[in-house]
């Protein structure tokens, strides 16, 4: 899959609902706030409606996640069943027993545990999603658990959640008993153009991508057309983008590839300054959409490609530019064509006398990126490939056949590569469009560079490696502690980790870690970053992982600098 490629912990866009992905709209600020507000003041029935693909379920679940641990909450996701079902389901859900009971056994017993409840200070809420789907009469057994109350107060507060046909139902003559008892309501809307964009840049940074924007100005624009602005729609439209530039080694999306993601995808078309929502057929098909984007996902080979900005961490983590060039990078295209057939027997170098990489270059020797991958691997005492030949863009997927490793793709110098103190596989371009590949072992110093290819060793003059040299270079590198990407206003596990690591070095006071990444932490890991030779940018991506692991001691092989610390 893409998340690699572009420097993601997991799939920004998956349709399932997640409440860490939640975007705050204003509209969905508000809706939270109404839900949250009714709750906090014992409102009977709340009620919130809005088109396939708005945020619903996404809301309803950060809701469950933010009510206080006074609120006892029973949750009903697929409430089309009979009266008697919906009885069992709900007293399940709120840990009673529901075996061999009648309908009157179970509101009794329900009874009784709600007024339990209130007597501990707790409250209890019926949260109903896709409640348009529910029958009339089953909507009217729920309007009669609203009568279960004491002389003051209600004893269940019950909140209904679903498509605007929701409200059609609850229109109807046999249901103004309900329609009259519901006190707060609140109709989702589709993203606008600017909330398009920033959803979008939201979902990329939560799946862990530190950087630059892989979306391009006129792509958001064009996904915002294509989708109306309808969150699960351009959740569709985006990971199909992302797949297809994945795909073809590009390492920005952009507008014609946005485009042709969405006349892909069942359901997906544009809708002009759309702003309250999408056509009905437009979401039809989404639920099939996603089964379309999975088996793309499972059956398209993984071309791990090269990025065109520095920095780009081939595994899960995201990465960000660091300990690089200051020019960025071009991207270099991969011809299928130089991989292609059998290659020759591999020669043992040390049956070359040569003085310079010129002559290697343009043997009959094994300089394929898999013969340097061999040796790199070999240094970690990970089992080898077996496949003679592995394209560059397939670095990352070798690695993970056979180890926990993870690949970080870089341009850089020696001097930088010397300073993360890994040994790494060396692009080398002998001719226009020709790429050979050797692994950096060792940096003896006195001008000299130690390359191998499987087994065999040499060394060259290091002037001489970088006029061939295109300053791409593959780490191998083991995320030990499997930290995501850290940056400002997170907090977690993996950032206390990091904070007691920054302590332990010096680098914080230890009445300092509070749990969150905040100012002193960044400073910390400014200081860090400088010490180490790093871009001082404040957030923790690959490189600075790998030097934080190197300073912490843990073990790795290690690429001998030119000074002869390693």
């Amino acid at each position: 899959m893409y998340e690699e490629f572009f420097a993601l912990g997991e799939r920004p866009f998956a349709l399932l609902p997640d409440p860490r992905f939640l975007f705050l709209s204003r509209c969905h600020r508000e809706a939270l706030a109404h839900l949250l507000y009714g709750i906090e003041q014992g409102e009977g029935f709340i009620e919130v409606v809005g088109q396939v693909g708005t945020g619903k379920t996404t809301l309803c679940r950060t809701l469950l996640e933010r009510v206080s641990s006074d609120v006892e909450i029973a949750y009903i996701f697929n409430p089309s069943r009979s009266e008697l079902e919906l009885l069992i389901a709900v007293n399940r859900e709120f840990g009673l027993a529901t075996a061999a009971r009648s309908r009157s056994e179970l509101i009794e017993e329900l009874n009784q545990f709600l007024l339990r409840k209130k007597a501990e200070g707790k409250s209890a809420v019926l949260v109903i999603d896709e409640a348009q789907n529910l029958d009339d009469d089953v909507l009217e057994q729920i309007r009669l658990l609203s009568n279960l109350e004491t002389q003051r107060e209600k004893l269940l507060q019950i909140v209904l959640i679903g498509q605007p046909e929701l409200e059609r139902n609850l229109s109807k003559i046999q249901l103004r008993q309900l329609r009259q008892r519901i006190t707060v309501r609140w109709a989702l809307r589709a993203f606008d153009r600017q909330e398009t964009a920033e959803y979008v840049r939201h979902r990329m940074r939560v799946a862990g991508r530190v950087g630059p924007d892989v979306f391009t100005a006129r792509a958001l624009r064009a996904l915002y057309r294509y989708s109306a602005g309808t969150p699960r729609t351009i959740n569709a439209i985006a990971d199909r983008a992302l797949l297809s530039a994945y795909s073809r080694g590009e390492a920005e999306v952009g507008a014609r590839t946005v485009r042709a993601a969405a006349r892909e995808l069942p359901g997906a078309e544009k809708v002009e300054g759309a702003a309250l929502g999408v056509r009905n057929r437009t979401a039809t098909g989404l639920l099939a959409a996603g089964v379309v984007i999975g088996f793309l996902s499972a059956a398209l080979w993984p071309l791990e490609a090269d990025s065109s900005r520095p920095g780009v961490l081939l595994a899960p983590g995201p990465a960000q530019p660091e300990a690089e060039a200051e020019a960025p990078a071009t991207a270099i295209p991969v011809r299928p064509h130089e991989f292609a057939g059998p290659l020759a027997e591999p020669v043992a170098l040390t049956d070359f006398a040569m003085s310079s990489p010129a002559d290697l270059l343009h043997a009959e020797a094994d300089v394929t990126s898999g013969a340097a991958l061999r040796s790199v691997l070999a240094a970690w005492g990970y089992p080898v490939p077996s496949a003679a030949a592995i394209s560059p863009n397939a670095i990352a997927s070798a690695v993970r056949e056979v180890s926990a490793l993870r690949v970080y793709v870089t341009r850089s110098n020696l001097t930088q590569l010397a300073q993360l103190g890994l040994p790494a596989i060396l692009e080398l371009e002998p001719a226009p469009h020709e790429r050979r590949y050797v692994a950096l072992l060792e940096l003896p110093g006195e001008g000299r560079v130690t390359i191998a290819l499987d087994d065999s060793k040499m060394q060259v003059d290091e002037l001489d490696l970088e006029r061939f040299w295109t300053g791409r270079a593959f780490l191998v590198w083991d995320n030990f502690e499997r930290l995501p990407a850290l940056g400002p206003d997170m907090n977690g596990t993996a950032v206390r980790w990091l904070q007691a690591r920054l302590t332990e070095l010096g680098y914080m006071r230890r009445g300092d870690a509070s749990g969150w990444f905040d100012r002193h932490t960044a400073d910390a890991v400014r200081n860090f970053q400088r010490e180490q030779a790093l871009n001082s940018n404040g957030s923790v991506g690959p490189a600075t992982m790998i030097a934080l692991y190197r300073a912490l001691g843990y073990p790795s092989p290690r690429l001998v600098a030119a000074d002869g610390i390693s």
